[in-house]
């Protein structure tokens, strides 16, 4: 797996931990709420989501640090496997990027963001062959 995926990979599961924090901790956190679209008083309405999809998108970045690990220092039988976790991962994100500007209109920013290294990093291994 070429460097330029493995990076995209890299500062795509910072990323998603980081909003995962956010997202689980801070959700209630009024500094945040024009990012979440959340009004006051509808934090206990969206905690729901806000704790499960922090949790996915954690466990996700957690999913492709197993993978970029596997990738750089697991056996030569684990390193296919690391790749196939790290490009599952980004091309989810590829996908759901878009699928969150169509789901929810507003958040088209975080669609773009959420699309964007998982872009880079699958055509720069498209592109290595």
């Amino acid at each position: 797996m070429n460097l330029v995926t493995q990076l995209a990979a890299g500062l795509f599961a910072l990323t998603l931990a980081a909003v995962g924090i956010l997202e689980i901790f801070f959700h209630r956190d009024q500094r945040f709420h024009s990012v979440f679209y959340i009004e006051p008083g509808e934090e206990s309405a969206v905690r729901m989501w806000a704790m499960n999809v922090g949790a996915y998108n954690i466990v996700t970045a957690l999913g492709l640090a197993i993978g970029l690990w596997l990738v750089n220092a697991g056996s030569p039988t684990a390193q296919p496997a690391g790749a196939g976790i790290v490009l599952f991962a980004l091309g989810a994100h590829l996908l759901l990027g878009p699928w969150l500007s169509v789901t929810e209109p507003r958040l088209w920013r975080s669609a773009i963001g959420q699309a964007s290294l998982p872009l880079v990093g699958l055509v720069a291994f498209l592109l290595a062959g």
